[in-house]
């Protein structure tokens, strides 16, 4: 008979198990979503995840900082983010970048 720790660690191990085979599957199922970057907005999800801010990018592209900031809301908008990090992860996670 188990004890209620090794009872505890079973239930623990199946929730894990499920939780990383469910991430697998839906990682899986975005590398096929079709979703595409243009070339300029896969330079800037690049120097995003270099930790360059908008003027930096902007700076080193030699457009205007406004251009960044529409292609980041492009691109925030195709990979359904919210935020820069998760920006570069899903790029990456889709072969983008």
């Amino acid at each position: 008979m188990a004890t209620s720790a090794e009872q505890t660690f079973l239930a623990f191990s199946r929730e894990s198990e499920s939780a990383l085979a469910s991430n697998a599957y839906e990682l899986e199922g975005m590398k096929h979503s079709g979703v595409s970057l243009s070339t300029r907005e896969r330079t800037i999800v690049l120097l995003m995840g270099r930790g360059l801010s908008n003027k930096r990018i902007a700076r080193q592209l030699s457009i205007a900082p406004e251009t960044v900031k529409s292609h980041a809301k492009n691109i925030f908008w195709k990979l359904t983010v919210q935020t820069r990090a998760q920006a570069v992860y899903r790029a990456s996670t889709l072969g983008l970048i």
